[in-house]
């Protein structure tokens, strides 16, 4: 649910609680003509004439009469029919009129059933004003303006109108409203104040403010036995709460602009005690509900055991029905079932905890970790029930960590922690998992710390890493390794994702700290993620070193490694980024630069920044170092940058960006200054820009400069040469051309061996073999002006027509596609060729079939049963079979035997028996017999032992068939 959602769900409800209202008004008032004082105006034909006052109606209705009164001649605020085009139906209008009369100016809000539509509607030069009236605890003011009119219609399937004049209208009621039970729970106001404001430019807004807002989430006799001072202990005085609606923004809290705002509401008892409050927006079933959620710890004295809640309390229905008042149902208040339930005990030596929480995908995700003293064992699994779109799913993370120092390995190396990841129809989501690790949060995967008090954080990085996706399958073992007591430490983890297509992850986390890795000096972290897919092929690493610091400056940066192969082979090396003109080839992540802050406090601060990458087509480095030496806003301040980038394809073509500069400060202005922003481009022609500037207190001079020198050679480039000397000997060779076997046959057609290994090599053509040709020299259907890379004329090449049997125009055939360089056969600018990826998918041959004139008809199916007959016929049974209920009945009979019954379902023996075929040698390549009979002869034996002493044949060219089958 978000704000917008929430917006929509509340207005459809609105929508339909005015057309109820209207609706009944429309039967319960007579029909009157035009009102006079409307002719002339926006208003002539529309607004009809006022009723006396306002008829008994629906809660929205008698809302209105709260609030205004009865509408009748003494209420600057009068009730008139409405009917906001010829022929629509009728409907009310709210109108306010100047004191002075029609002629002053009019505002009128008019209400059509259809739809609802509302029309706003003010005259030109109005400028309205209803001082603040008071009926009973409510009271009403509102001012509104138009210069040029405003003239605009709201409704659903209307475009948004913009306003044509500004409204301000404000209701406010005083008392004590509560809502809930007498003693608790429930929430309580002091009074409320509703504002409508429009302006120009702006969109509309509404405003609700719950003035002195409490909240009582205990019964008043449980808080008294807990020892809490009351059922709604809040901190200080009750804080204003303002909901805020608008088109832009929809549904929320004002103060926190989401969809809950936190409470000063406190339980401190030697028991129980809160650990946050909140005033929630939620919807179920499509109703609005305001929540009051606590999240609390509860415990008894002297006992080991303590029990968390995470967002437990009371929720109550905003209800728009035409039978009840508009706002909150206290009838209908009920407990808010907590998020998360966490548990917590302490018996030494075993202590622990555990936690289950409901997930934002409506699933439930759990933890528990357990010290043993001789072993910590942590679990973490994620369950989602099916809900029609998705299947069942689960994913569990289980590890065992060891006491330090760990099992010894050898060499200083200890085997600190096992564990392993399961996950049932889940994935692998690489983005998220390149987010952890750019993040320095790897360890929210692998061997998670302190995980009961970061439980939240983690499984819901579990949930985004490692999301639900049906039939798929995650299993993966973790390991960690420590050397030195700990001062290095290696965790890892090698997660198959399966079926097919297949693909292995490695998540890893090298931690260095030195000294004492429990207080570092030194702080070293590398975080990894590697994926390998064998079904593209790719292979990808990504290396943060985010959280680490040198003796209190920070470390950071990122190194990445892409190697693609497929359609789109793409290489990529960086260490901390690209240059900032070079596109970044496809789902290649964004880079944080290799950074070193040298910032030892006090104002002083020096920040030094690097770059390299090599690319397919590409080579850049660079860096910057900032120097920052300022108190109090007065200090020097200095840069020093450089970016430089190396293309060579498609055309070789360089950029270096040089920037530096100096600027003394006092109390946060510059005093004096000097900078330089300098470009070379090239080669032939060379281009050199860029700014230089010199600023002392009020003067300042800049100079610009734009410099071209060189020129093309003397002798005119060589021309490409034309494309059909390319494309002849291309299309020439075998490799350009191949035949496709059917895949279904037309007819019942049987190649043998030798027919079968010809089509494979490609010196036979099956007769419905799909032809294909295709070409890596000239992109087809494109202009091209380069060959080779070399200029040409602008044309385009396309293949016309193929003869297979008969000529088949092209057009009509499906074509094939190659990668090309886009830089060999197109005219390309400098930001182009730093915009283009390395190769693009391009026509390239077609595929076709050959036209023999014969054309099959629709398939269709046959009758391929058949029957068995005998001869002589076989006799037929002397008994007569009757339908099972008859014989049911007899075998229900108590005086037949078993042995009758039995004798009863008997079958007949056949009349002919078939007799088992009898068995021969023979040789393997004819079939020819060697030995006739050989059935007697022990088949549990190897056969070819048992009759080896009646031939001299090898082993390999006799095989046993049956007689029948030897040729004669």
């Amino acid at each position: 649910m978000n704000p917008h959602e929430l917006l929509q769900q509340v207005a459809a409800r609105l929508r339909a609680l005015a057309k109820d209202a209207v609706d009944g008004l429309v039967r319960s008032l007579p029909e009157l003509g035009e009102d006079p004082s409307a002719a002339g105006t926006v208003l002539a034909g529309r607004l009809l004439a006022v009723h006396d006052k306002l008829p008994p109606g629906n809660s929205l209705v008698e809302l209105v009469r709260e609030t205004l009164g009865d509408l009748d001649a003494a209420s600057p605020v009068r009730l008139h029919g409405w009917r906001r085009a010829p022929g629509a139906p009728l409907g009310v209008a709210l109108v306010l009129a100047d004191p002075a009369g029609a002629a002053g100016g009019r505002a009128v809000l008019g209400v059509t059933p259809d739809g609802p539509v509302f029309d706003v509607v003010v005259t030109p030069g109005a400028a309205l004003n209803l001082p603040q009236t008071v009926h009973g605890p409510w009271s009403a003011e509102a001012t509104v303006t138009a210069a040029q009119g405003w003239d605009a219609a709201f409704g659903p399937g209307l475009p948004p109108a913009p306003p044509g004049g500004s409204a301000a209208i404000r209701l406010r009621r005083t008392g004590k409203l509560t809502a809930g039970m007498t003693d608790g729970p429930g929430i309580s106001v002091d009074g409320i104040a509703l504002a409508v404001t429009s302006e120009p430019g702006t969109p509309a807004a509404v405003e609700l403010e719950l003035q002195g807002f409490t909240a009582a989430v205990l019964p008043a006799a449980l808080a008294r036995l807990l020892g809490i001072g009351g059922a709604s202990p809040m901190s200080g005085p009750p804080a204003p709460v303002v909901l805020r609606a608008d088109r832009a923004e929809g549904l929320r809290f004002a103060g926190t602009g989401g969809l809950n705002v936190p409470l000063p509401l406190r339980l401190n008892a030697p028991a129980v005690s809160s650990r946050g409050a909140a005033l929630e927006l939620t919807s179920d079933g499509g109703e609005p509900r305001l929540a009051v959620s606590v999240s609390a710890s509860a415990g008894l004295p002297g006992l080991p055991l303590s029990v968390h809640l995470e967002r437990a309390g009371i929720e109550l229905p905003v209800t728009f029905a035409p039978a009840n008042r508009p706002g909150l149902d206290p009838s209908r208040l009920r407990e808010l079932f907590p998020d998360g339930i966490g548990t917590e005990l302490k018996v030494p030596p075993i202590s622990g905890g555990g936690l289950v929480r409901r997930t934002p995908d409506q699933g439930y995700g759990g933890l528990i970790s357990i010290d043993l003293g001789v072993l910590r064992v942590q679990a973490v699994a994620l369950f989602r029930p099916p809900d029609g779109k998705a299947p069942t799913s689960f994913l569990a993370l289980l590890t065992a960590q060891f006491p330090t120092p760990g099992i010894q390995l050898g060499l200083g190396f200890a085997l600190d922690a096992v564990g392993g990841l399961v996950g049932l129809n889940r994935r692998a989501d690489v983005t998220a998992l390149q987010q952890l690790v750019g993040d320095g949060n790897a360890d929210h995967v692998l061997f998670p710390d302190r995980a009961v008090e970061r439980a939240q954080e983690i499984i819901g990085s579990l949930g985004a890493a490692f999301p639900v996706a049906a039939g798929r399958i995650l299993v993966g073992p973790m390991i960690r390794l420590n050397w030195g007591g700990r001062m290095v430490s290696l965790s890892g983890a090698l997660i198959l994702e399966l079926p097919a297509p297949a693909r292995a992850l490695l998540l890893g986390r090298l931690l260095v700290g030195l000294p004492d890795p429990a207080v570092p000096l030194i702080r070293l972290q590398a975080s990894v993620l590697g994926r390998v897919e064998p079904a593209v092929p790719l292979v990808e690493l990504l290396v943060s070193l985010s959280g680490s610091w040198i003796v209190g400056l920070a470390v950071r940066g990122e190194l990445y490694l892409l190697v693609r192969g497929g359609p789109q082979p793409e290489f990529v090396l960086s260490a901390g980024g690209f240059h900032p003109r070079y596109t970044r080839p496809a789902r290649v992540p964004a880079l944080n630069r290799l950074q070193v802050d040298l910032a030892p406090g006090q104002g002083w601060g020096l920040r030094m920044e690097a770059y390299f990458a090599v690319t397919s087509n590409a080579v850049m480095f660079g860096g910057q170092v900032q120097l920052d030496a300022t108190i109090a806003g007065c200090g020097v301040t200095g840069w020093l940058g450089l970016d430089a980038l190396f293309v060579f394809d498609p055309v070789f073509a360089f950029s270096v960006h040089v920037r530096a500069g100096v600027a003394v400060r006092a109390f946060g202005r510059r005093l004096a200054g000097i900078a330089l922003d300098f470009t070379l481009e090239g080669p032939a022609p060379w281009h050199a820009f860029g700014t230089g500037s010199i600023s002392v207190l009020f003067w300042d001079v800049e100079l610009d400069f734009d410099v071209r020198w060189g020129s093309p050679p003397a002798v005119p480039p060589k021309r490409g040469r034309e494309p059909i000397e390319a494309l002849t000997p291309e299309l020439a060779q075998s490799k350009a051309w191949a035949a496709e076997r059917p895949a279904a046959e037309r007819t019942a057609l049987v190649f043998t061996r030798e027919a079968n290994e010809k089509l494979s090599q490609g010196t036979l053509v099956h007769p419905d073999a799909t032809l294909r040709v295709s070409q890596r020299v000239v992109p087809l259907g494109v202009p091209i002006s380069r060959i080779e890379r070399l200029p040409v004329p602008v044309q385009t090449w396309t293949i016309k027509e193929i003869t297979l049997g008969a000529t088949q125009p092209a057009a009509g055939l499906p074509s094939l596609s190659e990668r090309f360089v886009p830089g060999e056969f197109f005219d390309l600018t400098e930001d182009a060729q730093l915009a283009e990826p390395a190769f693009v998918s391009r026509a390239s041959g077609l595929r076709a079939r050959a036209d023999d004139g014969i054309v099959l008809g629709a398939g269709h199916r046959v009758d391929d049963g058949y029957e068995t007959g005998y001869e002589p016929p076989l006799p037929e049974p002397g008994r007569e079979f009757s339908f099972w209920p008859g014989l049911f009945r007899l075998e229900s009979i108590f005086g037949i035997s078993a042995a009758e019954r039995l004798e009863r379902w008997r079958v007949p023996e056949a009349a002919i028996k078939v007799r088992p075929a009898s068995l021969s040698v023979a040789a393997t390549d004819s079939l020819r017999p060697l030995v006739d009979d050989v059935t007697l002869v022990d088949a549990t034996a190897d056969a070819w032992e048992a009759m080896s002493g009646q031939l001299g044949h090898p082993q390999e060219e006799l095989r046993i068939v049956e007689s029948w089958e030897v040729g004669r």
